[in-house]
Parts: C-alpha cells; structure tokens; sequence
C-alpha cells in the first residue's frame, strides 16, 4: 500500500472532491492527472473508484478501466487492506469496457474471482464474458469419480457461490460431471466386474454428495434447480435432496410438489409386488398381464421396460419385487422422507432446531399422505424369513405411519402387529462380538419395538407421539417419565381405572418434578380416593419399594393433601413419617399429633417409643408408625417388617 504524498493536494481530499464534482470540473481533471501519476495501490483505487462511480459512470476511457480491473484483482490483496473485487467488478461491467478487456482480465481471474465477478447483478455483457471463460477453462464433459469431491472441478467451485448471475449458474450446471455409467468388464473376469462395481457405487455416491452440497448451498434457486434437471438423472437426485437433505429450506409450494410426485411413484413399486405375487401364486405371464392390462398400458415407456424384467425367469429379481412396496416405504422413511415425518429431528450443527419454511399444517398434512401409502404397503407386508438380519429401517416406516394416521383401524393393529412379531433381534452366535455400529442398531430396534408396541395398545391420536401403551401393563416409571399433558390426557382417556390412577399416584415419589399436574389432583380421578390412599400406604413396601428417596417423596405427598386423617398417618412407614418436616423445618405437626394421641401421658410407652427399631434404611424402614405405636402402648413384641412382595 503507497502512503499519501507529503506534498501538493492530499488524495484522500481529491477523493472526497471528485465524489461530488462535475465531469468537467477542476477537481476531476487534478482526479484524472492524479490517477495516472499515482502508483499502484489503495489510494489510487480509491481514487479510480470515485471516478467510476460518479463522473466516468457512463463512459471512461480504457487505461482506466484497465487500472481498475488489475487493482481491484491484485493477487494476495485482501478485503480489508483495500478495495474487494467490486472495483474489478464496476470496471469489467462497465458500459465501455471493451470486450478484449473482459476477456483477457478474466483469463487471469481465480476460480473464486470469476465466481465474484459473476454473481447478481453484474450485467449481461459481463456474465456473458464469465461463461465464455468457464466454457474456455472446463475440459469436454466428464464423469463423476471420488476424487472430485476432494479436487472439485471448476463449476464445482463457482457453485458454491449462492449468489450467482442466472446465466453463470445455469453455465456452470451445465458443465458439472454427469452422472456415472456402469461398465461391467469381461463376467468371466470375478475380480474385474466386483471392481466395476465397486468403482460405479463409489462414483455414483460422490456424484449424489455433489448434488446435496449444490442443493445445501443454492437455498433460493431450487426451483430452477429442479427446471433445469428436467428428463435428466440428476432431477431425481435433486427432488430426494430437497426432501431429505435441507426440507426446511425449500420453498412450500415447492416441497408439497416434490412429495407429491414422490409419492406417486409408489404405484410402481404396488404394481410389482402384485405381479411377483401372482406369478409367484402360479398364474401364467398371460394371466397376469391381462389381469394388469390397463395399468401396464398406462405406463411411461422406460417404467413398462423396466416392468417387463419382472416377467423374465430372474429368480432374484421377482423375489426383491415381492417386497418392493415395502422397500419403497421404508428407504423413505429411513431416507429422504425422515425429517418431514419427524421434524424435531431436523437439527443445526449446534443442535437447535431449523427454521422450516413450510407451515406445521403443510408437515403434518405430507406426513398424513405418506402414512396412507404406507398403509398400502403394510396391507402387502409379508413375513420373509430369508432375509438377513433386520434392522431399525424395518420398523421405522411403521412407526411414521401410526404417528400420522389419524385413526388406527382394528386392520391396520393386527397388520402391524404381525410386523413387529416378525422384526426382532436374532440371536447372535457365543463368539460373535458385534461392533459399536450393530449395538446401536440393535438398541433403535428394540426402543422403536416397544414404542410401536405402546402405540398399538393406546392409538388415541392426541398421545400417539408419547403413547404410554395399554392401561393393564403401564408401569409406574412410565408415567414417572411422561410429560404432565400426555398423563392427563392419558388418566383423561382412561376414566373410571382405579388401578390406573393408583400408579399415577405413585410415579409422583419417583418424578423429580411436575409444575402443572399436582397430586391432590389425582385421586379426585379414584372412586374411593381415601381409602386407595390408606391401602397403597399400608403395603407401600409392596408397591413402590426402593430406597430412602422414594419413602420420603410419598410422605411429603401425603401429608400435603387436604383432609389428611390419623389413619393415613399411621399407614406412613415410622422413621419416615418421624423425620418428616414441617413449616420452618419442626417436625411434622400432624404426624406430632397422632404420636401424642396414642402415647398419652404413658412414660412406659414412650420409652418404648423411643427403643423401637424403625431405621432410615433397610427392611425395618418399612415398619409402619400405627404398627409402631401400638406395640409400644400394649408393651407388645416389634412387628415383622412388611414383605416387598
């Protein structure tokens, strides 16, 4: 950077002049003198911006424009030592740039200047003279390989730049690798086809990570995306990744159109598995093609190609048809469908939730849509023993179903049902030792097993994402665990349960905290509140057992409830209820009361009293104050310690 002359008018003054003056004025003459005379370097781009800007705006002559592209694309100069490529930028799209200039500043441009020289807003001419470069830089089109991803090509890079002139961005599309082509060699030659493969998969997984990166990156040009992709492999790729990859992104009109025509592929998927099963069921190829006559016809062209595979004696090909409706529902769900099913899953780097675009209404109405075709495919589940090990993608598109179906039919439970009786975990042989990977999965399938099971025994809608399963085998750490809305609703669905209640009752001494459900609440639910409360006491061993903690959350629950009587007092285990606090930390003024009313003036019994063997831990915690109290008035032999079961 050159420092400011110390002599003659300052340039930074001239700057501020020139900024404000007439082209004919004599601070734009000094300007132009000066800018000519000046070397290289801030104070000149300075200068030269000013005079783009204002008087030079419509017309300037070439050594200008020429000063300015080389001085606002000088190598190593960064934004904040000096003008960003925007003064390159005013000079190659300005009004009498000539085009020999474009084209040859833009030949020594960096991948990223072209890419800042082409974005929004540069002008025809100069986004013109962008893609005759890219053109001129790209080699002749060209296959996705691995080593793409970690050496991008040319449009690879400009398309990391979301703020591309249209026809730099549609440039650059046209020039990315196409998608790979599988070659199988010689099949004689093992070796060779399984590495043709092996090169192809490979290949065809890099060319699907180029896209999601195009996609991630391109947030406002989906639409055109999806335009431009038109009768090509790459618009099936695009649609997946706008519905798998960033669904919070996309645009909602947008999004409701790509599931639409996503789902309408399902009925592919339906017409194979019905005509393997036929074939499989013995019909001949003419039976069946009559019988499916009008949907064969209907179809596209290369989908009626592909059809005719399945009429071929390809063993392996009809078997993988067979469960081709169920295939289809569940790459889903596991797949480009998972965040639109379950939103909450859809998570920034930092682990907060995304901003989606779509309504909640739009979401939950996709998610309706799915689990009814889902329900068509669960209707032509089948069990097949042949297939190797199962997994959580087996059962996930189930579970997306019940969480969307407004309704579970007594079909649709037996049905899925059936499912779950038949995805379980295998066993594993004495020395197979699974890896971290297979736990995992093993664990997801298990949660996602009893989280189905839950569903199916409570399907009322409103608590089908947190269901707490059938009433007769919920547990008391289930309804500990749940939240205040799915318990009230829960006890609400199930009115008239007692046994129901009595367990809710009893997860308020193992739930730290509820703040809008409370415990004189419940058992209003009971038909006999007081005695329910007196008999789960009594055998609270039985009931809750564990250890301090819990003995001492149920007495603080019980002695807070309003028309606390000496019964339900007595029925507190002893030690418990003696250590129970009051206001201001005293001793529990009801519990003092019943202890004073039994004893009386005795100094026999309360010396008794005071000997008794009820401790803070252990089986004699659970003796009972009543018990207590009595074998100290009648000077009889300490009662046995209830039993826990």
């Amino acid at each position: 950077m050159t420092d400011e002359p110390r002599s003659g008018l300052p340039v930074a003054f001239l700057v501020a002049v020139a900024a404000e003056a007439g082209p004919d004025s004599p601070p734009i003459r000094m300007a132009l003198e000066k800018a000519r005379d000046l070397p290289e370097g801030r104070l000149r781009d300075d200068l030269l911006l000013t005079l783009l800007r204002g008087a030079f705006s419509g017309s300037a002559p070439e050594w200008m424009l020429r000063a300015a592209a080389e001085g606002g694309l000088k190598e190593g100069r960064q934004p904040y030592a000096g003008p960003s490529p925007s003064l390159a930028h005013l000079a190659l799209a300005h009004p009498s740039c000539p085009d020999a200039l474009r084209e040859e500043v833009l030949r020594r441009c960096s991948v990223a200047q072209l890419g800042a020289l082409g974005c929004e807003g540069c002008g025809d001419p100069l986004a013109a003279a962008v893609v005759a470069e890219l053109q001129r830089r790209c080699a002749p089109s060209r296959r996705m390989t691995p080593e793409l991803l970690e050496d991008p090509c040319v449009p690879q890079l400009i398309l990391r730049d979301p703020h591309l002139h249209d026809a730099v961005f549609l440039a650059a599309l046209d020039l990315l690798p196409e998608a790979p082509r599988l070659t199988v060699g010689d099949e004689s030659e093992e070796d060779g086809v399984l590495a043709d493969f092996e090169e192809y998969w490979a290949a065809h997984k890099s060319w699907q990570v180029m896209w999601e990166r195009i996609v991630a990156v391109q947030t406002s040009r989906h639409r055109l995306l999806i335009g431009w992709a038109a009768g090509t492999p790459s618009r099936q790729i695009i649609r997946d990744h706008l519905l798998g990859s960033v669904p919070w992104d996309v645009e909602p009109s947008l999004l409701e159109e790509m599931a639409s025509e996503d789902l309408a592929g399902f009925a592919s998927s339906d017409l194979i598995t019905r005509l393997c099963r036929m074939l499989r069921e013995g019909l001949s190829e003419n039976e069946v093609r009559s019988r499916l006559a009008d949907e064969l016809n209907a179809l596209e062209p290369a989908a009626r190609k592909h059809m005719e595979n399945y009429f071929d004696e390809a063993a392996v090909l009809r078997k993988s048809g067979l469960r081709a409706t169920v295939s289809w529902v569940s790459s889903r769900a596991d797949g480009s469908w998972r965040y639109i099913l379950t939103p909450s899953e859809a998570k920034t780097t930092y682990g907060r939730s995304h901003d989606w675009l779509a309504s909640e209404e739009l979401l939950a109405t996709l998610g309706r849509r799915f689990a009814d075709t889902a329900v068509k495919a669960l209707h032509l589940w089948e069990p097949d023993p042949g297939l190797a090990r199962l997994g959580p993608r087996d059962l996930r598109w189930l579970h997306a179903a019940l969480l969307h179906l407004p309704h579970v039919t007594e079909e649709v439970n037996e049905k899925a049902r059936a499912v779950i009786r038949h995805v379980r975990l295998g066993s594993r042989n004495p020395w197979e030792f699974p890896d971290h990977r297979t736990r995992q999965g093993d664990q997801q399938l298990a949660e996602l097993r009893t989280t189905i099971e839950r569903i199916l025994g409570d399907p009322a809608t409103v608590a089908r994402r947190s269901a707490l399963g059938d009433p007769d085998q919920v547990t008391i750490s289930d309804l500990a665990h749940a939240s205040d809305e799915v318990v009230d609703d829960y006890l609400t669905r199930h009115a008239g349960n007692d046994a129901l209640v009595e367990l809710a009752l009893l997860s308020f001494a193992v739930s730290s905290y509820r703040s809008k459900l409370s415990f004189p609440e419940i058992p209003e639910r009971h038909s006999s509140s007081e005695a329910a409360a007196v008999r789960i006491t009594t055998d609270l061993r039985k009931h809750l057992g564990g250890g301090p903690r819990l003995r001492e959350a149920w007495a603080r629950k019980i002695l807070a409830l309003p028309g606390l009587t000496a019964e339900l007092i007595r029925a507190l285990p002893a030690w418990t209820a003696l250590t129970a606090s009051g206001p201001y930390g005293r001793a529990h003024e009801a519990v003092v009361s019943v202890v004073r009313a039994a004893l009386g003036d005795s100094d026999e019994a309360w010396a008794r009293f005071t000997a008794s063997p009820a401790s803070y831990s252990g089986p004699t915690a659970w003796l009972r104050l009543g018990d207590i109290l009595d074998a100290a008035v009648d000077s009889a032999d300490w009662p046995t310690p209830p039993n826990a079961k």
